[in-house]
């Protein structure tokens, strides 16, 4: 699965590429003010701090349904330009919000648990039984958008082509993960190597504070990028085997 979605990812990649750095980078944005709001002695999740993550995660969702739109749309063969694809995710913006709701439910249990009483057996078995019923929705949101479904039926949709082959997407959506993973750890260690040979000031600097989010947000994006690409052509395989007598 990993080769047959490279040819969508290099096909889609310069388009896409923007729409992914920018996903990336608002998305570290409400954690970079809550750690400024502390530092500057107020509090970290005031009115002002939810506004802030209202607005990133709105333009995360954007962003990612407009990469899906477009790499969708090129692995079906049809027309679509950054901007009719970003028009389209603005207008089906709540049904992206709550399908990424529904698919998180699973895991409000383990949630709740550990803000409560922290770790320890009974936390780490409902970690993973939160993160098996996420695994559910792995094909939800292309399923949403190539078949325009409410959220619930691209749920309902999702459910049933994972469970005929819930091996191969746990295995798949590891491999993703532990790729992001990687890709978070040597980039990390690359501009902290570059900021340390850059010297003190550098390090105080907000130009190059700037540069190096900007820089990991960019790194960051090309895994993401790559795991739609896997989803949206495992989700075209999918189908079509169903579909088959």
């Amino acid at each position: 699965m990993l080769r047959l979605a490279w040819p969508l990812f290099q096909e889609t990649l310069l388009r896409c590429l923007p729409l992914g750095v920018v996903a990336a980078a608002a998305s570290a944005v409400p954690q970079a003010e809550s750690v400024a709001r502390r530092a500057q002695g107020l509090a970290p999740h005031d009115a002002q701090w939810w506004g802030v993550l209202a607005a990133s995660t709105a333009l995360v969702l954007i962003c990612y349904e407009g990469v899906l739109r477009l790499q969708w749309a090129s692995a079906t063969r049809q027309p679509c330009g950054v901007m009719a694809a970003l028009r389209l995710a603005v207008a089906s913006l709540p049904g992206a919000f709550a399908l990424v709701v529904l698919a998180l439910t699973p895991l409000l249990p383990a949630m709740l648990w550990i803000s409560g009483r922290g770790f320890g057996l009974l936390g780490v078995l409902l970690v993973l039984g939160g993160l098996t019923g996420v695994l559910f929705v792995f094909f939800g949101w292309p399923a949403m958008l190539a078949e325009r479904l409410s959220p619930w039926a691209a749920l309902r949709r999702s459910t049933g082509l994972v469970r005929a082959r819930f091996a191969q997407v746990a295995a798949l959506a590891g491999l993703l993960v532990a790729m992001v993973m990687v890709f978070a750890m040597l980039t990390g260690i690359f501009i902290g190597e570059i900021m340390m040979l850059a010297g003190p000031a550098a390090q105080s600097s907000h130009v190059w504070l700037s540069l190096s989010r900007w820089l990991m947000a960019g790194v960051l994006a090309l895994p993401i990028l790559y795991g739609s690409a896997v989803a949206v052509t495992a989700f075209r395989l999918a189908t079509v085997s169903t579909r088959m007598p």
